[in-house]
């Protein structure tokens, strides 16, 4: 006779919206060093949900999905060609022992332009803008628990990057 054992978790991903305007980034990968400049005169990026409970999920190693979770809006003036992008902060890690992680490959979007992907702790665009307005994108999200993790709420940073 086999015991199975059931582990749930909750995931959770929380937004945070920056934008690359009206300051400068260093750029240490060009050689010289240089700072990449704005190319829009303003811009600013909101996320719905701010923060997103996947619910329990449990570690079967199947691949769960979430058809547009987040909407992400930049709102801009004078854009010429910028881009929106995300990136998260790292794995997916057990809130009540930081050593008890999902791997971020394990975590994924899709847009309507877009082929699902993992997310990374690169930038990523996933939206060009152009010209004064706001554009919207909505995300659709997947997540696949990995068989034997232990049961816990998980929870990983999404930042979005408008340039």
């Amino acid at each position: 006779m086999a015991l199975f054992l059931l582990v749930m978790g909750v995931f959770t991903a929380a937004a945070v919206n920056e934008t690359g305007n009206n300051s400068s980034v260093n750029n240490t990968s060009s050689p010289r060093g240089g700072v990449v400049q704005p190319l829009s005169l303003w811009s600013s990026v909101n996320v719905e949900p701010s923060t997103i409970s996947l619910g329990t999920v449990p570690p079967d190693g199947t691949e769960r999905s979430y058809p547009e979770a987040v909407t992400a809006t930049v709102s801009y003036i004078i854009a010429f060609g910028d881009t929106l992008s995300v990136r998260a902060s790292g794995n997916l890690v057990n809130t009540a022992n930081s050593s008890l992680t999902i791997p971020l490959s394990n975590f994924k979007f899709s847009t309507p332009s877009l082929s699902k992907r993992s997310f990374t702790t690169s930038n990523q665009v996933i939206m060009t803008y152009s010209g004064w307005g706001s554009r919207s994108v909505p995300l659709s999200l997947y997540i696949t628990v990995p068989p034997y993790t232990d049961p816990g709420t998980y929870s990983t940073t999404l930042i979005y990057t408008s340039t």
